[in-house]
Parts: C-alpha cells; sequence; structure tokens
C-alpha cells in the first residue's frame, strides 16, 4: 500500500512552523509529553543556557504572538531557524 502525500501548508504561518525540524519530546510551553517537539530559542541564566524545545501548536501560537506584537510596534518580523542540537549534547 502506498503512502498519501502529506499535505503541505502554504499559508505564511504554516510554511514557518513547518520548516523547523522536530524530534519526539515534552512540550515546555503546555507540558504535553511524546509529541513531536522543536529546539524554539534559548532561555538564560546566571547557571547557563537551557534550549526550550515546543510542540507545532505552540509554536504557531508563539509565532503569532510574536508577529502580533511587531506589527504593534510596526517592525518586519526576523525569524530564523536556530542550529539543531542533539538533545543532551547540550550539557557536553
Amino acid at each position: 500500500m502506498t503512502e498519501l502525500p502529506k499535505r503541505v501548508p502554504t499559508d505564511r504561518l504554516g510554511v514557518l512552523v513547518a520548516a523547523y525540524e522536530y524530534e519526539m519530546g515534552t512540550c515546555f510551553r503546555c507540558s504535553l509529553r511524546r509529541v513531536q517537539v522543536t529546539r524554539f530559542g534559548e532561555i538564560t541564566s546566571n547557571e547557563g543556557e537551557t534550549p526550550p524545545y515546543a510542540c507545532r501548536e505552540c509554536v504557531q501560537e508563539l509565532l503569532t504572538m510574536y508577529e502580533r506584537a511587531l506589527e504593534r510596534m510596526n517592525t518586519q518580523p526576523r525569524i530564523i531557524q536556530l542550529p539543531r542540537t542533539p538533545r543532551g549534547a547540550e550539557a557536553n
């Protein structure tokens, strides 16, 4: 049996969300476990840096919040894909 083709997003936000590389893990925002997550930014403290991972739905919500904030400031969005670091490699 052949696989059906995957749905490809055509809207701008859907394309941005689909561009991230995903792996199985826990979302830092909604705490869902064993879902597809992607590295989403950095949290920096005196103890060091922690890369949070977010699920697709939370990535979409965060990107929407970011774009709306930029619209209020009349600024163009700057969204980049962070370099991928395999989990566990952060401690090295």
